[in-house]
């Protein structure tokens, strides 16, 4: 078994890419119900700002040596080629419908447009998108919630396991408690309403396409054929919402919204994140299950 060391150089993934970095400190967290135990390493990425530091699960760190040296050279030609594809196409490199938002061995939640906005000394990235870098700066999650947001990948993409569904509270009766937690103290209830209301469009839109891992697909087909009728933030939970919050600095830079209209949205949703923040325990799934033998035999063939 590999072992990090705290002050340790190591190399680490951000989204496709990897990086040099330093640990900083770690942990352990239990994980999954058999008792085993989640280790995570907060990292300083080499030549970056403390911005950039962040807890990663142990899968996305590799001893620094030749062969780390010679993989990240080979992610980051891929990633060029991928980007040149994408551009001369005119897609975004959000990824196709379908794709999770992050593949095995990426950041949770995280996909190129994240590492977009990184500069990496020798390394080369598309140019930065600063509507997205905006938005990503100030909508910044409580470090409770990266925590969730690992732990969340850990559990579906290392352990194979399920937010277990339909989830209770579901995203939409989450929003509509944090409405009326904000009808008590202010006046603009309207306006909260609001932006729940695009909130849940935008996930209803958006869950298919980019906030599953391919583990999570067959779930949502079973689901559908269940209950054709009822739209998917009654079915999915904080889990999947979180995701959404993550994806929404590349999906708000395509939305066309003036500026003091954008100010104003970002600030609610900075609202919306600390009342996660505070009720993590209700909104949270405590559980993942394990799926069936039919499930797994479903992922084999994939």
């Amino acid at each position: 078994m590999v072992v990090f060391d705290t002050d340790e150089e190591i190399m680490a993934y951000h989204g496709p890419l990897l990086f040099p970095a330093r640990i900083l400190e770690k942990t352990e967290r239990a994980g999954g119900a058999g008792g085993s135990k989640v280790r995570l390493y907060r990292v300083h990425y080499d030549g970056w700002s403390s911005h950039w530091d962040e807890w990663v699960p142990e899968s996305r760190l590799l001893k620094d040596d030749a062969s780390a040296r010679q993989l990240q050279k080979e992610r980051i030609r891929e990633f060029n080629r991928a980007f040149k594809k994408h551009k001369r196409s005119g897609t975004d490199g959000a990824g196709a419908a379908g794709e999770p938002p992050a593949a095995d061995g990426a950041a949770p939640g995280e996909g190129g447009a994240a590492v977009a906005n990184k500069r990496p000394r020798g390394g080369v990235v598309p140019a930065d998108d600063s509507i997205a870098a905006e938005v990503r700066e100030q909508l910044r999650l409580p470090q409770g919630l990266k925590l969730k947001l690992i732990e969340d990948w850990e559990r579906v993409s290392r352990e194979k396991a399920l937010v277990p569904l339909p989830r209770s509270p579901s995203v939409h009766e989450l929003l509509s408690e944090f409405v009326a937690a904000k009808a008590k103290r202010s006046s603009h209830e309207r306006l909260y309403t609001e932006v729940c209301d695009g909130l849940r469009s935008y996930f209803n839109q958006a869950l298919g396409a980019i906030l599953l891992y391919k583990f999570e697909r067959r779930q949502l087909q079973q689901l559908r054929s269940e209950k054709p009728d009822v739209p998917l933030v009654e079915l999915y939970g904080a889990e999947h919402l979180l995701r959404l919050v993550v994806k929404l600095p590349e999906l708000l830079a395509h939305a066309k919204l003036q500026r003091e209209h954008m100010t104003v949205l970002v600030a609610k949703l900075m609202e919306l994140l600390k009342f996660l923040q505070a009720h993590k325990a209700k909104y949270f799934a405590d559980e993942y299950m394990q799926p069936d033998e039919d499930y797994l035999l479903w992922w084999a063939s994939e």
